[in-house]
């Protein structure tokens, strides 16, 4: 019989006619009781194929000594690439996060500025909404000294500075500005001249101011045209005692209705003493410096209200065959509520002023600060360098 290779610790068996199946259950625990069972059943174990479990061969040794070698070398060769990829802490991949974790609050803060209040290439000082709820706008100051090694600081509400990070090697800004271009009219303003008035040689009439005598004279001035704006300067009109000399008269420019009549709106009003008039007609003059932008299309009315005294003054006019143009002379009873027109009459008066008329238009620019470029490396090693930039949402205005 050939003898049984046992390479699996079990087989197939032909003994007579009847095969069996055996396993390692159908042997003993040890070699010599493995044998002996072997041996009643007709089958052959050969040399060396069971042992006695006492220790391993030599071919064993050196085969488990190589695939603990290739363990042991492929388990080093993981923790030596592990220990080389943990960052060193001073390598240029600690000192970027740094640079980024220092960037990070500049960017959020800067998105809201609604003003910039100073900025260069190292320092941007800029306001916030309020935060604390006291209804005063914060100011954030950030500042490099551009010393390599200094501190990056942060000044709040202009507070003592804060350290925000250690040991800048660089900190720079840039500043992304929108212009926006517009034309600006420019006038030239002439030199004083006289405007518009009314004289006569014939015709005299007084016309007292009283408490139910007040008058308006509506004139509009023949401009260039060209003419862009005009303004008054001086006013000129012939005035007397009335009697005593209490009287008080208010001489008002106003702006009139459509129909020349006076509209209530008071430019700018002058004071009339009675004290200082003679008793013969001589020329008044009243100096204005508020009435100006006005429009070449539109005239002015020349008031004067009764203050106090019986009879304030006595003004002299034209009282008929008044024919110029742009001239009208109206009459209140009633402290003007309302106004009747004295047709064909006029006071005598002259208006100075100036005239501005079109020039060159001048292009203005407005900037916008739109995004602020930051550039930071914290370390010597020029690896470490942090680049970004911060949108400023409410894009405050600028100088260039």
């Amino acid at each position: 019989m050939s003898p049984l290779r046992i390479s699996d610790f079990g087989g197939w068996h032909r003994q007579g006619r009847r095969p069996w199946r055996w396993s390692v259950a159908d042997l003993e625990t040890t070699p010599k009781q493995a044998r002996s069972a072997a041996a009643r059943r007709g089958l052959r174990v050969p040399p060396g194929h069971l042992r006695d479990g006492r220790g391993f061969s030599l071919l064993e040794m050196v085969l488990a000594l190589g695939v603990t070698s290739v363990i042991l070398l492929g388990i080093g060769s993981a923790m030596l690439l592990a220990g080389r990829a943990m960052p060193d802490v001073h390598g240029p991949t600690v000192e970027s996060l740094a640079g980024a974790e220092a960037i990070e609050p500049i960017v959020a803060e800067l998105q809201y500025a609604v003003a910039i209040n100073q900025r260069t290439t190292r320092m941007i000082e800029f306001t916030v909404a309020d935060r604390n709820g006291d209804g005063t706008p914060e100011v954030i100051r950030y500042e490099w000294s551009g010393v390599a090694g200094d501190p990056l600081a942060r000044t709040y509400n202009r507070g003592t500075s804060v350290q925000v990070l250690s040991d800048i090697r660089e900190f720079g800004l840039s500043y992304d500005l929108q212009t926006i271009s517009k034309e600006v009219p420019q006038g030239n303003e002439s030199a004083e001249t006289i405007l518009i008035g009314y004289d006569s040689s014939s015709d005299y009439s007084d016309y007292a101011i009283k408490d139910t005598e007040w008058y308006s004279e509506y004139f509009r001035p023949v401009l260039p045209a060209d003419a862009v704006g005009w303004k008054v300067t001086r006013v000129r009109f012939y005035a007397k005692q009335a009697g005593a000399f209490g009287g008080e008269t208010k001489v008002q420019l106003q702006t009139p209705t459509v129909g020349g009549l006076p509209s209530g709106i008071v430019l700018e009003e002058k004071t009339l003493q009675e004290s200082l008039l003679p008793l013969l007609y001589l020329v008044q003059e009243m100096t204005y410096t508020q009435v100006c932008g006005l429009s070449p299309q539109r005239g002015l009315c020349l008031v004067f209200r009764w203050q106090s005294d019986a009879e304030a003054c006595k003004l002299l006019g034209q009282n008929k065959n008044v024919t110029a143009a742009n001239v009208t002379l109206a009459k209140s009873t009633d402290g003007s509520v309302s106004w009747s027109v004295l047709p064909s009459q006029s006071l005598l008066f002259s208006v100075y002023g100036t005239v501005t008329t079109a020039g060159t238009p001048q292009i203005q620019n407005t900037y916008y600060l739109t995004a602020v470029g930051i550039r930071l490396r914290a370390g010597t090693d020029n690896q470490a360098t942090v680049q970004t930039s911060a949108r400023t949402i409410n894009r405050p205005e600028v100088t260039q």
